[in-house]
């Protein structure tokens, strides 16, 4: 077929895992994504070549630059740069590219790679590099020891900064009851599909599990995966010291790792350019691409769905003119099961297919540097179509938030056009929430934690008068209500409510 020049490609692919071994040296993340560029344009077959044609180079968010100012020095304890991706620039031979600082959250590296390419399609530039990275893996292991380091940097230059844009991050009534992180409010996302499904807590942990065991054997056999030890579904479904319950009814196996030192890197530029270089060959092409957005968790239909999710996967599955069926492999998004359980459904996939749900072995097992993972996904997708001997598509999913934000990018080994631009699918509000309830309500869904001074439990409930929602904790002074929350299933059961400065949540006597 013939094809426009300007059509972008994605020509190099590269990543860097530094292992807490003997060979560790503790880089920062600025270095480690040094390391990924070179990489990826090494893998381009042209490097020098190439790097010439280099306009802009997009930098996926760090962690440091994510959180809210009073967190910051938790996450960066030995300073930050002020613009990481000058600090990268300034270590690369890259003279004639500006730097982008994407926003926060998993879903930045797939849209980046759409608008890079259009950027490439429309003649504005002639290539771009999309990297990353994380070091937290270092950072903890140098608190740990005691020792100190300075990771500070302001380098000179003009930063195309966007901000985090973490605002969706935040909930007033999940804030109030002590529902901070993805490990509070994604479980209360997963026992609503326990209840949606009708499974118990144990036949729900058993499916967690062997899902899971899919993507620890995938890691086992990455070489730039943080965890590689392999772990069965036994393994994974079980409760141990060393697998602790993170919240009902996530244990420690079966969620994101973020104590990683992890970079990747795509090297995006013309296909006009990868044939005058004689690496045509190296090519992979976007078919397809959509994105999604939702709601406030709160205000979605199904805290356990995610409707843009899935029309985000028909719409870029559309633009490549495709099935789900014609797809050969996915590496998708995998911060906690659900994202994952979510994809498969809008894909169709269930679970024992033999198709490929994870190329890196995902964020529980590969490791999840911050929100830079899919840059990761979509370098493995690279290489691994390049290996397949015949027309192969892939399909790469990218989330952020809490299933708040997706990116769907779809892959082929064979010249195609670059898919055209497509709305944004948004979720509209579809439930209203009180601050203070009725004093009786049912439990919608609900997370147990055990914690050093005392359990918790926090409740998601439905008024009955007009099933509004509203969040509530449970009472923690009854140790017979923690451990009801522990031990049994309150899915659907009637509750007191007492309102205050956080909602208490009480046991009805039957």
């Amino acid at each position: 077929m013939s094809i426009d020049p300007n059509t972008p490609v994605l020509l190099g692919a590269g990543q860097f895992t530094e292992h807490l071994d003997d060979d560790f040296v503790g880089f920062t993340p600025e270095e480690l994504a040094v390391k990924a560029c070179e990489a990826a344009l090494s893998d381009t077959g042209a490097g020098a070549a190439v790097a010439a044609q280099i306009d802009r180079l997009a930098c996926v968010r760090l962690f440091a630059h994510s959180v809210p100012e009073p967190i910051v020095p938790v996450i960066a304890p030995f300073g930050r740069s002020t613009s990481p991706p000058l600090s990268i620039l300034s270590r690369l031979s890259l003279p004639d590219a500006t730097a982008i600082y994407s926003r926060a959250c998993g879903d930045e590296p797939q849209r980046l790679v759409f608008e890079m390419g259009g950027a490439v399609l429309r003649g504005e530039i002639r290539g771009a590099v999309i990297c990353g990275a994380e070091a937290l893996a270092t950072s903890r292991r140098l608190q740990r020891q005691g020792l100190s380091a300075d990771w500070s940097d302001d380098p000179e230059g003009e930063t195309d900064d966007r901000g985090a844009g973490i605002d969706l991050l935040f909930d007033t009534e999940l804030n109030r009851h002590g529902a901070f992180t993805p490990v509070d409010i994604y479980p209360l996302q997963e026992q609503v599909r326990r209840s949606e499904l009708g499974l118990s807590k144990t036949a729900y942990r058993q499916q967690l599990a062997q899902l899971m065991a899919h993507f620890a054997n995938v890691a086992s056999h990455n070489p730039f995966a943080m965890f590689r030890q392999p772990m069965s579904a036994d393994e994974i479904g079980e409760e141990s010291p060393k697998n602790r319950l993170m919240g009902d009814p996530h244990l420690k196996s079966m969620v994101a790792k973020d104590g990683v030192n992890q970079a990747a890197a795509l090297v995006i530029t013309r296909y006009e350019t990868a044939v005058s270089l004689g690496v045509a060959d190296r090519a992979i092409y976007l078919q397809g691409h959509a994105t999604g957005s939702e709601p406030q968790v709160l205000a979605r239909p199904s805290l356990g769905q995610a409707a843009s999710m899935t029309q985000a996967y028909h719409n870029a599955l559309a633009s490549a003119g495709m099935t789900a069926d014609q797809i050969a492999a996915a590496d998708l998004y995998s911060c906690f099961p659900i994202a994952v359980w979510a994809a498969m459904d809008a894909l169709g996939i269930e679970l024992g297919d033999p198709r490929p749900l994870t190329l890196t072995g995902g964020l529980p097992f590969f490791g999840g540097p911050g929100n830079n993972y899919s840059t990761h996904g979509i370098a493995e997708m690279v290489h691994w179509l390049r290996q397949q001997p015949e027309p192969t598509t892939g399909i790469v999913g990218a989330n952020g938030g809490y299933l708040s934000k997706h990116a769907v990018g779809v892959y082929a080994n064979i010249p195609v056009d670059f898919p055209a631009p497509a709305p944004e699918v948004s979720a509209e509000e579809a439930v209203a929430v009180v601050a203070d309830p009725e004093s009786e309500g049912v439990i919608e869904s609900y997370t147990f934690q055990r914690q050093a001074d005392k359990s918790r439990a926090i409740v998601v409930g439905r008024q009955a008068s007009d099933g509004r929602r509203w969040v509530g904790v449970a009472d923690p002074d009854d140790a017979d209500l923690l451990a009801w929350f522990e031990a049994e299933d309150p899915l659907g059961a009637r509750v007191e409510v007492v309102t205050g400065e956080r909602n208490v949540v009480r046991r009805i006597a039957e």
